[in-house]
């Protein structure tokens, strides 16, 4: 039976673990070795990869195809982690549009904007290429402005991306009820290259491939220390299950970059983010709240992104601060704020509920690099789907010599001012985006 909240009459359904990744829950993963059995002294490898996400198995698989060893190793059980629970959402994005990268970064920025639609492309074909059932469908994405004030923002954006003879259209505010079944918003933008699929299902076919392909996963083996071999002959990766020699590492931990590389851990500001999903919605109310199936994502700083599951649910995401929450609080703030703007959902039970890390950077810009000789990608800031399993793509070729850097290797990587202090600056800085965000 549901309880309720009698503070906010919040409605939350028991039968079921609340606290659960619906994701995960749809996903039976590939038995791996026994992570307790300690690897031989004298194991070597091509490449070890750190990190099994999208990343850090999009690398894998290029370094296997290629008939190089490569072992990947992940901290926590595999599937844990952010690719299973992210919202699904494919989208070819940087946190600002071209014109305004052209300004800051000139000729790069437009090669940046140019690479993350080469991302999106690549995670289409290899959807097609692969057979990877992950309930893939082109969507399209509704951003959507939450005041009147992000109207002239919006429909420059928009302008932005046309010019370049991309499928992008403002929508206006009384236009709005053929896209979405709401009255909160202002205008809208139709980004037509946008897609949605089933995160978790996506992560599972990369790593049956990287596994077919030869690559070795181990999970619950975290890397403990990394550390250059003498004379420039490769690395000694120290796991809680003995050592391991490799000729290259690769780093792909992403937000849950520990302190097994510190100087990465200073460039990266892991920030959560929360979703809350309902009960399955019977087809006449998912077709009013979502005519067109649009990925939704409003223009905060702390913003909403929400859509329909494969199995007909509504699922709500975002964040109310950059400090630190309860996941109960969280919950309750989403489910709140998503009947606000769907109130067609004031009934309807909320059945799962989550968090997990998106990695922020200080310039809002995915960042590829080397730091003591190693190779890492991190910092894709919420739009990671595509663009890591691209960037992991990218990487292992590199390795391989079949490629040179993607051009976000070419910006400068700057640490976090006052790192260790975050837990007590960031709450001011989600005032101030509160008070940036206000109608």
């Amino acid at each position: 039976m549901p309880s309720e909240n009698h503070k906010t009459g919040i409605r939350f359904w028991r039968m079921a673990p609340l606290d659960s990744v619906l994701w995960q829950e749809q996903v039976v993963l590939p038995e791996l070795e026994d992570p307790q059995r300690p690897f031989d002294p004298d194991t070597r490898v091509d490449v070890v990869v750190v990190g099994a996400g999208y990343a850090g198995l999009g690398a894998a698989i290029e370094i296997a195809k290629a008939d190089r060893s490569v072992l990947v190793l992940e901290k926590e059980r595999i599937g844990w982690g952010a690719h299973s629970r992210n919202g699904g959402m494919a989208i070819p994005e940087l946190k600002a549009g071209p014109e305004t990268l052209k300004r800051r970064y000139g000729e790069l920025g437009l090669r940046m904007h140019r690479e993350v639609n080469e991302a999106f492309d690549h995670l289409e074909s290899r959807i097609v290429a692969d057979q990877i059932d992950c309930n893939y469908e082109r969507t399209g994405q509704l951003y959507l402005a939450h005041s009147p004030r992000a109207v002239p923002y919006i429909r420059a954006l928009a302008s932005e991306h046309a010019a370049l003879g991309e499928p992008v259209r403002f929508v206006e505010r009384e236009a709005l009820a053929d896209e979405i079944g709401s009255e909160s918003f202002y205008g809208g933008v139709v980004y037509e290259r946008t897609g949605a699929l089933h995160p978790a299902k996506l992560h599972d076919a990369l790593l049956r491939k990287a596994l077919d392909d030869g690559a070795q996963v181990r999970d619950r083996c975290p890397a403990l220390t990394i550390s250059p071999r003498p004379g420039g002959n490769g690395f000694r990766v120290e796991t809680s299950k003995g050592a391991v020699i490799a000729s290259h590492v690769i780093v792909a931990t992403n937000a849950y970059t520990d302190g097994v590389l510190p100087t990465l851990r200073r460039r990266v500001l892991p920030i959560g983010s929360y979703i809350i999903a309902t009960e399955r919605l019977s087809p006449e109310l998912a077709s009013e709240l979502s005519p067109r199936n649009r990925m939704f994502v409003d223009a905060k700083n702390l913003l909403f992104y929400w859509r329909l599951t494969p199995d007909n649910r509504l699922l709500f995401g975002g964040r109310r601060t950059l400090g630190q929450t309860s996941l109960a609080d969280a919950g309750e703030y989403l489910s709140a704020s998503m009947r606000k703007i769907h109130p067609q959902l004031r009934d309807v039970e909320v059945t799962h509920r989550w968090g997990g890390k998106v990695a922020m950077t200080l310039d809002r810009m995915p960042h590829v690099g080397k730091i003591d000789g190693l190779w890492y990608v991190a910092g894709c800031n919420g739009s990671g789907v595509a663009l890591n399993t691209w960037l992991g793509h990218r990487l292992g070729l590199m390795v391989l010599g079949q490629a040179g850097p993607p051009s976000f290797a070419e910006l400068r990587h700057r640490p976090i001012p006052a790192h260790s202090l975050r837990r007590a600056y960031l709450p001011v800085v989600g005032k101030w985006f509160e008070w940036q965000d206000r109608p």
